[in-house]
């Protein structure tokens, strides 16, 4: 059954695997997010890659190049970047706690540093929701297209090299 996937379907699989996986983490294990738990979910995303190239070189009969390599890895990332990307907005919306808990943090170290007056804390603490969810989809778009990248091109080099 898995034979069959195209590297598409097989991105797709990862992004749905890393997005449960992601869930079981916060709400079944209570573990914060984006912490410890973010090492399982990049092993899977590797995996994933690794997986879709293998596949690939296993069902082709000819040589093939870097570039039909990095290809069906591109094909593979690409996917698993859009699905976290919106797990990660539909995430952050529906859960401000992690937000609403960064700012309070930064709220208690500028009163600490005793030189902000309210007014200031709570204009900083305004412009921080306004781009919270625009830095978090940018880190991670930004995290897992480079990571994907990296991973497609160091797989493609090792799957596309001639067999002495």
């Amino acid at each position: 059954m898995l034979k069959n996937l195209t590297p598409t379907k097989k991105g797709l699989v990862t992004g749905l695997l890393m997005v449960a996986l992601s869930l079981f983490f916060y709400y079944a294990l209570k573990m914060p997010v984006n912490q410890k738990e973010q090492y399982m979910l990049l092993s899977v995303y590797v995996a994933g890659i690794i997986w879709s190239l293998y596949a690939f070189k296993q069902a082709s009969t000819e040589d093939n190049s870097f570039k039909t390599y990095f290809s069906t890895g591109f094909k593979t990332f690409i996917v698993v970047t859009l699905l976290m990307v919106v797990y990660t907005f539909i995430f952050f919306t529906f859960n401000t706690a992690y937000r609403e808990a960064g700012i309070a943090e930064n709220n208690a170290m500028l009163l600490q540093q005793g030189n902000h007056t309210p007014a200031e804390i709570e204009s900083n603490a305004n412009q921080l929701r306004q781009i919270f969810m625009p830095v978090m989809i940018g880190i991670t778009t930004f995290k897992y297209l480079i990571l994907g990248a990296l991973v497609t091109a160091i797989a493609s080099g090792f799957f596309s090299r001639k067999q002495q």
